[in-house]
C-alpha cells in the first residue's frame, strides 16, 4: 500500500484541497479529506505547491510506431492502399524513449495509439499504458480510416476513386466492423461530409480526427452525432488542406454540443506536448476545467477506458503524477509519475 498527501484533483469538478488517497495492489481504495493512513505505510506526502493528478490520456498519437531516436516509423503501410490487418499494439515498441517521454515530461500515462494516415484504412488503434506495465486497454479500439491528401499523394489516386474504394470495403466488412469506433482522418469540407455520408450510409460510431475546416460546418456536425479530437496545434499549415485553419475551432464544436477533445499527434508534435496544448486550447477560449477534463476523464470516456483511468476516483488505476504547480501554470513541471502505484522511472537507454 502506498498514500499520497496533498490538494488532489478527483475531478475536474472535484478538488480536495488537502487530502489523502490510498493505492493498493495497483487501485485507488480510498480518496479524501478524512482518510487515515495504516500504520507502516509509505506516505508520500507534497505541501509546497504541489498538486497530485489523475495522468493524462492522449487521445490520438503515434507513439512507439514512429520512435524517438532511431526514427523506426511503422506508421504507414506502404505498398497497401487498404491494410485492416495492422494492429497498433502488435507493433509498438514500449521501450522507445517517447512513451517515457510522453509520460515523464507530459503526464501522459495512458495514449490512444492509431496507425498513420497514408493508407486509406490503415488498420486497427488500441489503447495502451504508456509506460510500467504497457498494460493493453484496448487491444482492438478502432478502425482507422484516412481520407485527403495523404492518401491521394501517396497513392496517386482522385478523392472519387478513394470515395468508390471505402464504400466498397465497408459494405464488405460492415459486420466485422458494426461494434467498432471508425476514427476518420480528414481536414477539407469535403472529406468532412464524406464521412458524415459514410456514418449515415453504415450506422457508423465515428469519432473526426483534425477536422481543420470543421467550423465551416458546425451545424452539420452537431446533427450527425459524430464526436471530435482536434489538433495537432504546434504545425502551422504544412498542407494546402490545412489552409483554412480556425485555432477556435475547438472552443466553436464545444460551443455546438459535440463531444470533443485534442490531440499531440505526436510525431507531429513532441510526445509530452500534450500538457503545452491544454494552454493553448484555454488561450483558444476553452475555459480551464473543461481543457483539462478533455484530457483526463474527457478523452478516458471517448476511448471507452473511464472505469479505469482519467479520474482519481475509488476503483480506478492507481496512475497518479504529482505537478510542480497548476496544469494550467506554464511553469508547471511533472514531478514524480506513477502507474498502478508503482513510481516510473527514466529508463537506461545509452
Amino acid at each position: 500500500m502506498l498514500a499520497f498527501e496533498g490538494e488532489i484533483w478527483v475531478r475536474s469538478d472535484f478538488i480536495i484541497p488537502w487530502g489523502i488517497i490510498l493505492v493498493e495492489e495497483g487501485k485507488i481504495i480510498a480518496v479524501g479529506d478524512e482518510i487515515k493512513v495504516p500504520i507502516g505505510v509509505e506516505t508520500r506526502k507534497f505541501n509546497n505547491g504541489e498538486k497530485i493528478l489523475p495522468g493524462f490520456v492522449e487521445p490520438h498519437c503515434h507513439l512507439g510506431l514512429f520512435e524517438e531516436i532511431t526514427g523506426v516509423d511503422k506508421l504507414n503501410t506502404k505498398d497497401k492502399l487498404i491494410d485492416s490487418d495492422f494492429v497498433a499494439f502488435e507493433n509498438i515498441n514500449f521501450s522507445n524513449i517517447g512513451l517515457y517521454e510522453s509520460a515523464l515530461t507530459g503526464g501522459v500515462t495512458t495514449a490512444g495509439i492509431l496507425p498513420g494516415s497514408s493508407n486509406l484504412v490503415g488498420g486497427i488503434g488500441s489503447v495502451v499504458k504508456t509506460v510500467g506495465s504497457n498494460e493493453v486497454l484496448i487491444k482492438k479500439s478502432c478502425l482507422k480510416i484516412a481520407l485527403g491528401e495523404n492518401v491521394t499523394k501517396a497513392h496517386q489516386l482522385e478523392r472519387s476513386e478513394l470515395r468508390t474504394a471505402l464504400i466498397q470495403y465497408l459494405t464488405l466488412k460492415k459486420k466485422e466492423f458494426s461494434n467498432m469506433t471508425i476514427r476518420v482522418h480528414c481536414h477539407y469540407k469535403e472529406d468532412i461530409s464524406l464521412a458524415l455520408e459514410l456514418k449515415q450510409m453504415f450506422e457508423l460510431d465515428m469519432i473526426l480526427e483534425h477536422l481543420t475546416e470543421g467550423h465551416t460546418m458546425l451545424e452539420d456536425i452537431k446533427k450527425s452525432g459524430v464526436k471530435a479530437v482536434t489538433g495537432p496545434f504546434f504545425v502551422g499549415r504544412p498542407k494546402l488542406e490545412m489552409a483554412n485553419l480556425d485555432r477556435e475551432l475547438t472552443t466553436k464544436l464545444l460551443k455546438y454540443g459535440v463531444e470533443t477533445s485534442f490531440m499531440t499527434d505526436y510525431p507531429s508534435n513532441p510526445p509530452e506536448m500534450l500538457k503545452i496544448a491544454l494552454l493553448e486550447v484555454i488561450k483558444n477560449g476553452v475555459s480551464a476545467i473543461k481543457a483539462y477534463d478533455m484530457i483526463t476523464l474527457g478523452s478516458a470516456k471517448l476511448l471507452g477506458v473511464d472505469d479505469k483511468v482519467g479520474s482519481l476516483e475509488v476503483g480506478k488505476d492507481g496512475d497518479i503524477v504529482i505537478h510542480s504547480y497548476s496544469p494550467f501554470d506554464f511553469k508547471d513541471k511533472v514531478l514524480e509519475v506513477y502507474e498502478k502505484g508503482v513510481r516510473i522511472t527514466w529508463p537506461n537507454i545509452f
